[in-house]
């Protein structure tokens, strides 16, 4: 039996669209086995209604493109997924099923390929690398599409931080998120989140938390989602007005993050609570860390 886990992730973290992400430490858990009867997967918790059961599933399509990557028919085999992080909030439920799936690929075929050249595969299923690449990496990662290909790297984080995330219960599909971003900006608007994603990347590193509130602004895609979400601002308000150091939509959302005190976590996430439910969006929060630990494979017996 193989088991493979990966974290929850954030996207965008405010200003970097599409090239800034974190892993947090709740993740998602996946067994394996042969099968001599076809493929099967077995999902518990997060998504059990709905997900996939059969070689349509994310983990199995993921498994099956490092299969092809390679030249091999994938095998059948049973797998069993215990999620817990929720699907469609932008929590990167996606990338964890896809780390999952690459990694389970990559062990049953003796390893021929490196975290880099999954990382690659896993930016190509995705359509963006950035959750995937703090999925397989972990920590806080800027990742960059150019001539050379794929390239990332990991934030320092020299300040202590924990992240109070509210999960509201209405899903946000990313293709639709998507779909409302303007496909040209003006320069000021540009300016306006190069320079805040820059301090953003410089606040970790060098321990500014009084620099966050401005460095997770961003003019680009949460002021066009707040149509279809009218309460974040307020959400995004009431976290910084309780002590968070910051916050923002987390990927497409529908979640909301805020980097925060771990002390101060428990009030930050009761103002959250507080605000979502005087704008009538149900819901709960989620106190996590961010995680240095990207996806992992071990065996069992």
């Amino acid at each position: 039996m193989l088991t493979v886990r990966a974290p929850a992730t954030s996207a965008n973290l405010g200003p970097g669209y599409d090239c800034l992400s974190l892993a947090v430490d709740v993740a998602n858990v996946v067994q394996a086995w042969p099968s001599d009867d076809g493929v099967q997967v077995e999902v518990v918790g997060e998504g059990a209604a709905h997900l996939p059961g059969d070689q349509g599933n994310e983990v199995y399509r993921s498994i099956s493109a490092v299969y092809r990557l390679h030249g091999t028919k994938p095998p059948p085999l049973k797998l069993r997924c215990e999620n817990v992080i929720p699907p469609s909030r932008g929590l990167g439920s996606s990338s964890a099923a896809r780390a999952c799936g690459l990694l389970l690929g990559n062990r049953l075929l003796g390893d021929p390929f490196t975290m880099e050249e999954l990382f690659a595969l896993g930016a190509e299923l995705e359509g963006h690398p950035d959750n995937i690449a703090a999925c397989l990496f972990g920590g806080v990662q800027v990742c960059v599409t150019g001539p050379r290909g794929l390239e990332h790297v990991r934030v320092p984080v020299s300040l202590p931080l924990a992240t109070t995330v509210y999960v509201p219960d209405f899903p946000m599909d990313t293709h639709a998120a998507r779909g409302l971003l303007p496909i040209d900006v003006s320069l000021e608007t540009a300016v306006h989140n190069i320079s805040r994603a820059s301090l953003f990347v410089a606040a970790l590193a060098t321990g500014r938390a009084d620099l966050l509130r401005t460095a997770t602004e961003d003019a680009i895609h949460q002021p066009p989602r707040s149509a279809i979400f009218p309460a974040l601002p307020k959400l995004i308000g009431a976290a910084v007005e309780a002590g968070a150091h910051g916050a923002f939509l987390s990927g497409a959302g529908s979640s909301v993050l805020a980097l925060v005190d771990p002390g101060q976590a428990d009030q930050i996430g009761a103002a959250m609570a507080k605000a979502a439910r005087l704008a009538g969006v149900p819901g709960r929060i989620i106190q996590t860390e961010i995680t240095a630990h990207g996806a992992s494979i071990d065996c069992a017996g």
